[in-house]
């Protein structure tokens, strides 16, 4: 019986949780969520990696950045196919989120564990109070050099964003597209849904380059990859054909409940994990 675990192959007759199982819910989950609100899925995708999966902090960070690249990709498409996606968008964020997520990915690996866990788990509390308290409606678009300047900060700041916490960018990226009216979107468009479009079509191109650079540095453990991408592909395709056809406030709810809790743990679990460790220091 062929079987998972994160780095290696084995032949080993192990139960089936094990084997296949894991790593396929771990990527449903992490396509699903990205297709349902246009971020990367990394929020749920590298609690999955290091809990279940058992990956390093530092590889499931550039792990999940690699399987976000073809997460990103599937759901776009679906809200391509829903007219929501705004390319003259695109192409000003981009070039900053690629300058971003670059130089996110150089510094992630010298980032310490315990460090990166917290960096994380407060990440996770500011989409959870983005997604349940933060209730903005869309803005009025800009035009001209101003536009141009918000679009490239907006990408380099969720390109860095991905490179470090080894997520999609797409918490700066739709908030940000909503709040300033980034977006050009017709009398029948929702900005929700087409910032979140955008998002998806950025996140795919920070994904690409931060893969590039954590490959070089071997960050990535392409065994996991290997085990969790049919999943979440698959997932992300077919949420994203669901969400173009839900209420915005539904999505926004039930993500940011997931990641309110997602977030707390990682905290506490990396606070008693620290002060683990400092108390044989302390007696000494």
């Amino acid at each position: 019986m062929l079987c998972y675990h994160p780095g290696k192959v084995t032949t080993e007759m192990k139960a089936p949780a094990a084997c296949g199982t894991r790593p396929l819910l771990a990527g449903a989950g992490g396509g699903a969520f990205s297709g349902l609100t246009g971020v990367g899925g990394g929020a749920v995708l590298v609690p999955l990696l290091t809990g279940q999966l058992k990956l390093s902090q530092h590889r499931a960070h550039a792990t999940s950045l690699a399987i976000i690249l073809f997460i990103a990709s599937a759901g776009a498409i679906g809200y391509w196919h829903a007219g929501n996606i705004d390319w003259r968008l695109v192409a000003t964020l981009a070039p900053g989120a690629v300058i971003g997520v670059y130089a996110g990915a150089k510094m992630m690996v010298h980032v310490p564990a315990p460090q990166l866990r917290l960096l994380f788990g407060l990440f996770l509390f500011f989409v959870a109070f983005r997604q349940l308290f933060w209730d903005v409606s869309a803005g009025t678009p800009h035009d001209g050099g101003v536009a141009v300047a918000i679009e490239l900060g907006f990408g380099v700041a969720g390109g860095a964003l991905a490179g470090i916490l080894g997520v999609g960018g797409g918490a700066v990226f739709v908030p940000a597209i909503v709040i300033f009216g980034l977006a050009h979107v017709g009398a029948a468009g929702d900005p929700q849904k087409v910032a979140q479009g955008v998002s998806l079509v950025v996140i795919a191109c920070t994904g690409f380059v931060g893969t590039l650079t954590n490959l070089r540095q071997q960050a990535i453990d392409l065994e996991t990859v290997k085990w969790v991408l049919p999943s979440a592909v698959a997932a992300a395709f077919i949420a994203s054909l669901w969400a173009n056809r839900l209420d915005a406030e539904i999505l926004k709810r039930v993500y940011g409940v997931v990641a309110l809790l997602l977030g707390t743990q990682i905290i506490v679990n990396t606070v008693r994990m620290m002060h683990a460790r400092s108390a044989p220091a302390q007696r000494v």
